[in-house]
């Protein structure tokens, strides 16, 4: 589903922020990561929770910030369950830390 980017907040406070969106920005990878969206658009749907009438973005959050930069005005979006988040946040967090091959797979 698209939606309209007033209609999705960060679920970090701190993201919330102009100066917290900046700090996810410093690094080569998210500069790669943002020419890639300017070429090819965002694939992966972000991932949110529905409170009221917004969606709380859980994960997808870099790709949210170079979108506002590249200036896209909606998202495709898949909706979680509330009571799920927390475990695929989990999940996630185990999953990026893996190696392969001694490679480091997280961004």
């Amino acid at each position: 589903m698209k939606i309209h980017k007033d209609k999705i907040i960060f679920r970090d406070p701190h993201l919330r922020s102009e100066e917290g969106q900046k700090l996810q920005t410093k690094n080569k990878k998210w500069q790669e990561l943002k020419k890639d969206i300017e070429k090819n658009g965002i694939i992966n749907p972000l991932i949110c929770v529905k409170k009221d009438d917004k969606y709380i973005l859980c994960m997808g959050m870099r790709r949210f910030i170079a979108g506002l930069e590249l200036g896209i005005e909606e998202y495709e979006i898949e909706i979680v369950p509330n009571d799920e988040i927390e475990t695929l946040l989990n999940a996630t967090v185990k999953y990026k830390t893996k190696h392969e091959n001694g490679k480091d797979l997280s961004l």
